[in-house]
């Protein structure tokens, strides 16, 4: 882990997130979906310029993970629905780097932003099947709040809400 970095991203960096964000979501949740609907999700969510508008985004942050010159993990928050939140929308870990520590140093650096932002709590929606996601964040110190629905083309999944309080230092 020594030899990773986490950095707020900059534009140049939307085409490498892009293929890395839309490689990573095909392996979690191609299992669940339709080839179609798969598709679609990812050319809308994961395309250069979508990625070029979140890191560029006055309202929220991209940080991106990075070893030996290659993207292994980042997170994306941007503003909630509710004052004095953040919503982390993504956070993804390259499969070779799961249970090293990695996510929980992009969820560090998501709570920094929390606080230099100056709100008090951040916010996540899960999909209730990824049982290996909400484990980590019920460790890390989320809570279940509710539940929500999430459209991927004809897909209407469920997910879970969670909330974690930031505490300002």
């Amino acid at each position: 882990m020594d030899n990773v970095s986490i950095n707020r991203a900059i534009p140049a960096d939307a085409k490498a997130l892009a293929t890395f964000a839309a490689r990573l979501f095909r392996e979690t949740y191609s299992a669940d979906l339709t080839p179609s609907d798969l598709a679609t999700y990812l050319s809308r969510s994961f395309g250069i310029r979508r990625q070029q508008a979140e890191i560029t985004d006055p309202l929220g942050a991209v940080f991106v993970a990075s070893a030996d010159g290659d993207i292994v993990g980042y997170s994306h928050l941007a503003a909630a629905d509710i004052e004095g939140a953040l919503f982390l929308n993504r956070l993804y870990v390259d499969a070779n780097w799961r249970g090293l520590g990695l996510a929980s140093r992009l969820l560090e650096e998501a709570k920094q932003e929390c606080r230099r932002c100056g709100v008090s709590s951040l916010r996540l929606t899960v999909y209730e099947k990824n049982t290996g996601a909400i484990a980590f964040y019920k460790r890390s110190g989320f809570i279940a709040t509710g539940t929500t629905t999430f459209t991927v083309g004809e897909e209407v999944q469920c997910d879970l809400e969670m909330t974690m309080p930031v505490p300002q230092h």
